[in-house]
């Protein structure tokens, strides 16, 4: 933190032009679970808060524009090619009034004056008064301001966040010349974006070149027949007085009609409710610890007065085991170690039997405290875990009953989860924390409150107990109340049946897979990774052949002077640090150069040997020696299943690297960890093209559904209608060019996109999709309703009901809206495939554990399943996957499944078996 001055400190900040930088670089889908746009709100609010933590103001102002000012007068094309204010950004300014006017910083506006003459202004008579004053802006004009008492705060050029303070000599070091000679420059150079005409020839450079020479304009004109070259001179000699009127549009006045109110200024008598009221609505939890203490005192808005003990001796267990007989439901967490739930220790069990009655059980804490065995505890909570009269509540439960199931403990039966509830309600932020703070009004303490940072930070093992008895008990009140405000949101909004029919059930299912995990070849993956460090080398040394010289692939600002700059290749969207040379960049460029090919290729072995061929070996797990995933039911918004710590979804299924880095998923036959005394295989069980075949079932067209419905090659079929020809004179590239088409179009693939993936002119493209929808009348109907229901109502949905919520539907920022349509359409489609895999997963799993087979599931990824199964059982599991994958629901054209079987993930053969009946 800077030091602090003993003199009066004033912050004054340009409203709107720093709200027009967040506007611009913040990314647009930060917004509310009900869809409100927040992030110009978030940026503003985000730097104010930092700036006044970091500087302590005495007094703060901002300053706004509005209407015409002085400038339009002098120049009437002043400013006059700016567009109109965006919507979003419009109703976010309100928002960010609403927040001064709560944390009691006056706005000054002044009709004829932008705000930064109004800062100017306050700046002069602040100084003049003997105050400090700082300028927080997003708009460099004001660095002319910069003197010895005024400094400039601006966000920064990577990161809007990490911002820089100029004073004197750092507006020197950027520019070249001190700051009052700002207004000289832009009047040299223009700027575009006020519609300030420049001289023309003269650029950045040259500008700084000529007030480097001359003292001042005045004697730059008087001294005009010294510049050079002669064609410089003639044209400044041409724009002489252009170049007097654009320096008096450029400079900020400092004496407008304005007073400076220092009392009303004051800042620190705020009412902090009224600000988390505002921070509540606009979901701003992560702001809450960095609001300033009030001069007045601080009422936290914590939970309501509790009843909360410590269980540290037989009679506070017994008080809490009358307690768990007596009441219907009770919520229960679990303070462990880790994050990873197979390698946390169990260090405590919360729980809640009332929304204002709660209980911490410390069973694995090192800090010396009293503590009771955890068999005696085990033996008198084992009865509640698993209670068919009992309801149990929990938040990210799956992790709850994971961990205390390899304590020792029946794996708890969780009958409401607030985190999976809170995920079908379309919330942006489903932690517990954001949840008690947005539904509840409650400001909870982090955990890093608790625990500390970084090297600092402890296990919770080492937490005192009377400490971790308030955090963990307030947890679970936290998950009690939730689940009195949630459940009747879920049936208002019709996902109770999607909560309790497929997502709890689930949880079970998923358990038993991230406990089982899987086996990888560990030898196998190090020569592996020898190997991909020879073709890495190889790659290597063609790239430098190719460039001319060596450089660091790895740095996207080398790369981007290399392909941009040295071989002139076309640019695409530019950085802060140059053009961008993202995967859809270079992609874009494959066929401009062999080198784009070689540095795409360099980039996917390196991300396979990194996360995949490097990472894993360290990830296999002491005790079981297999490698376990966490599944995640609440982070695709398509309802899709996904993977970390290892993330398994991202594996390439295709290809010669990906199946590389399959085989070295395999099945265990290591003595001790095989599941049976024989054999044991990897079966894949995977949907055959099921978002096509529910294409087909949504928009009812009758030529899909024929093709189906007669088992043809979907691709081939199409292909024939398009091109219109029959079906055995169909080629292996008209077949290709239908299949990008069938899967694009549940994209909203345009003409440009098909033509960039099959090298089809854009003209023929265009042609084609024409063709398609011609041929498939009901899948332009189709796509032509959902984007209109979607409109109307907001959402789309699963065929089971799922919900994703679209806010920009209806946006008036096109490339926004068109995303938006984009994901309308795709979502039901990937959505009810994501349904049907779970409600196939579940289906499998009861059958499994029916029959009494040995065989288990272990993997999940896209629309496969891998088991690993005894050889014996391979036929009996086969058909029992088969069959209830695809019947698990009944469609227009049927499910179908291919099941293959083998020693690794990779070298698979088909298994073929008769469905049952």
């Amino acid at each position: 933190m800077p030091e602090r001055s003993r003199r009066p400190r004033l912050v004054l900040v340009d409203g709107h032009g720093l709200a027009y930088r967040a506007y611009h670089a913040l990314p647009p889908t930060l917004a509310t679970s009900a869809g409100e746009p927040t992030h110009v709100v978030f940026g503003f609010a985000s730097m104010l808060l930092e700036v006044l933590n970091d500087f302590e103001p005495d007094y703060v102002i901002v300053c706004f524009d509005t209407g015409r000012s002085f400038r339009q007068q002098l120049y009437e094309e002043y400013k006059a090619h700016r567009p109109e204010t965006p919507d979003d950004l419009k109703h976010q300014l309100e928002r960010i009034r609403q927040l001064l006017d709560a944390l009691g910083i006056p706005i000054v506006t002044r009709e004829g004056y932008e705000a930064d003459d109004l800062i100017g202004t306050l700046a002069a008579r602040a100084t003049a008064n003997g105050l400090e004053v700082l300028i927080v802006t997003g708009d460099t004009d004001l660095l002319q301001l910069v003197d010895e008492d005024v400094r400039v705060i601006l966000p920064g050029r990577q990161r809007f966040g990490d911002y820089r303070v100029y004073d004197r000599q750092a507006v020197i070091e950027r520019y070249g010349f001190p700051p009052e000679r700002l207004p000289e420059y832009k009047a040299l150079v223009g700027d575009p974006s006020d519609n300030i005409p420049g001289v023309p020839g003269i650029g950045e450079k040259t500008a700084t070149r000529l007030i480097q020479r001359f003292s001042s304009l005045e004697e730059m004109l008087d001294r005009i027949d010294e510049v050079e070259p002669p064609r410089l001179r003639e044209a400044l000699r041409a724009a002489r007085e252009t170049v007097l009127a654009s320096r008096r549009l450029a400079t900020i006045v400092r004496d407008a009609d304005i007073t400076l109110d220092l009392e009303q200024a004051r800042f620190g008598d705020f009412d902090r409710e009224r600000v988390l009221q505002l921070f509540r609505e606009l979901e701003f939890r992560s702001l809450v610890p960095r609001l300033p203490q009030p001069r007045q005192p601080v009422r936290k808005t914590a939970a309501p007065a509790s009843q909360r003990r410590a269980v540290l001796t037989d009679a506070d267990l017994s008080d809490l085991v009358r307690d768990l007989e007596t009441c219907q439901a009770f919520a229960l967490d679990v303070e462990t170690t880790a994050l990873h739930p197979m390698y946390a220790d169990l260090v405590g069990i919360a729980l809640a039997t009332a929304p204002d009655r709660s209980y911490y059980v410390p069973l694995g804490h090192t800090t010396g405290d009293t503590q009771l065995d955890i068999e005696q505890v085990l033996q008198r909570l084992a009865p509640f875990l698993r209670h068919p009269e009992k309801q149990r509540y929990a938040h990210h439960g799956k992790y709850d009953a994971l961990v205390l199931e390899r304590a020792g403990f029946p794996r708890p039966h969780i009958d409401f989860d607030t985190m999976i509830a809170a995920y079908l309600l379309g919330e942006n932020a489903v932690g517990l924390k954001e949840l008690a703070f947005t539904k509840l009004g409650w400001e909870m303490e982090e955990i890093t409150e608790l625990i500390g940072r970084g090297k600092k930070q402890l296990t919770m093992d080492r937490a005192e107990i009377a400490r971790v008895t308030q955090y963990a008990c307030a947890d679970v009140e936290a998950t009690y109340r939730l689940v009195e405000v949630l459940r009747p949101q879920l049936e208002a909004h019709n996902q109770l049946r999607l909560f309790t029919e497929i997502e709890l059930p689930l949880i079970d299912v998923l358990i038993d897979m991230e406990k089982a995990g899987i086996a990888i070849d560990v030898p196998y993956l190090e020569q592996l990774s020898i190997m991909l460090d020879g073709q890495l080398h190889a790659l290597e040394r063609r790239i430098y052949e190719l460039a001319g010289h060596p450089f660091n692939i790895n740095s996207p600002q080398q790369l981007s002077t290399l392909l941009f700059d040295e071989l002139g290749l076309p640019r695409g969207k530019r950085t802060k640090t140059g053009y961008s040379v993202s995967q859809e960049v270079l992609e874009n460029l494959r066929d401009t150069h062999p080198i784009v090919e070689a540095i795409l290729e360099y980039r996917q072995l390196l991300k396979l040997k990194s996360t995949y061929v490097d990472a894993l070996p360290r990830q296999v797990h002491p005790q079981t020696g297999r490698v376990h995933t966490i599944f995640h039911q609440t982070v695709a918004a398509t309802g899709r299943l996904s993977s970390s710590d290892p993330n398994l979804q991202n594996i390439p299924a295709r290809g010669e690297l990906g199946l590389a880095v399959r085989r070295a998923f395999i099945a265990d036959n290591r003595p001790g960890y095989r599941i049976a005394d024989e054999p044991i295989l990897l079966l894949s069980v995977d949907y055959s093209q099921i978002e096509l075949r529910l294409m087909a079932h949504f928009s009812q067209d009758p030529a899909l559904l024929r093709a189906f419905a007669e088992g043809k090659d979907i691709h081939a079929a199409t292909a024939s209608e398009v091109f219109g020809v029959p079906l055995d004179a169909v080629t292996p590239e008209m077949r290709r060019i239908a299949k990008v088409v069938n899967f694009g179009i549940m994209y909203g693939m345009q003409a440009y996109g098909l033509a960039r993936d099959t090298g089809m002119s854009r003209q023929d493209a265009q042609r084609f999709i024409e063709a398609y929808f011609q041929r498939f009348p009901g899948v332009a109907r189709y796509l032509e309703e959902t984007r209109r229901r979607a409109a109307e109502l907001g959402y789309v949905e699963t065929l089971f009901g799922r919900r994703r919520y679209l806010p920009e539907i209806t946006s008036s920022n096109p490339a926004r809206r068109q995303a938006a349509e984009r994901m309308a359409v795709n979502m039901p489609l990937q959505g009810t495939a994501a349904d049907i895999m779970k409600l196939a997963m579940i289906a499998v799993h009861r059958a499994l554990a029916e029959r009494g087979l040995r065989s288990r599931m272990l993997l999940q990824v896209h629309d496969e399943l891998v088991l690993e199964v005894p050889e014996s059982e391979l036929a009996t599991t086969t058909e029992l996957v088969t069959t209830r994958m695809s019947r698990v629901v009944e469609l227009s054209v049927p499910l179908e499944v291919d099941a293959k079987a083998g020693p690794n993930w990779a070298d698979l053969e088909p298994v073929r078996v008769k469905l049952s009946h």
